[in-house]
């Protein structure tokens, strides 16, 4: 195992959850676009699918970035700077996607509450209609038919 190994794979694990932090985010203002609108229902659980599998597979890489987390960052041997100071870019990067993803996320949740409602308010107001003509209809008694042939 070479010097740079350690350096390496922790670059290659960070650029792995920069990309899927990326994907997330284009996933992520898709869901924001459709939810609120219930006749894009099965469109946005195909988005909300989607980004299942990219957030499993960013806690397998999470996962796997846990080792790195114990060592000191002063300690590592880097290949050049620059490899130092791209990777602690791509890390900043990484926190930047995630805090904007919680908001997208938390808008998101909004957006569909408030669907959910305005829908729920809907279906009362039909339901209320329903039970007012039935009620009238019940109350109304027999139609009468009045003959207007000439007989």
């Amino acid at each position: 195992m070479h010097a740079y190994a350690e350096t390496d794979e922790l670059a290659q694990l960070i650029a792995q959850k920069h990309d899927l932090l990326s994907k997330l985010q284009l996933l992520s203002r898709r869901q924001l676009q459709l939810s609120g609108h219930s006749d894009h229902i099965t469109d946005l659980m195909r988005v909300v699918a989607a980004k299942q599998t990219l957030i499993e597979s960013l806690l397998n890489v999470d996962r796997q970035l846990d080792p790195h987390r114990q060592c000191d960052p002063e300690a590592r041997q880097w290949r050049s700077p620059l490899d130092r100071h791209r990777c602690s870019q791509a890390t900043r990067e990484c926190q930047a996607m995630l805090d904007e993803l919680k908001l997208m996320e938390s808008e998101a949740e909004d957006r569909v509450r408030a669907n959910r409602d305005e829908i729920s308010r809907s279906l009362q107001t039909t339901q209320g209609s329903t039970v007012a003509l039935d009620g009238y209809a019940s109350t109304s008694g027999p139609v009468h038919r009045i003959d207007l042939t000439a007989g």
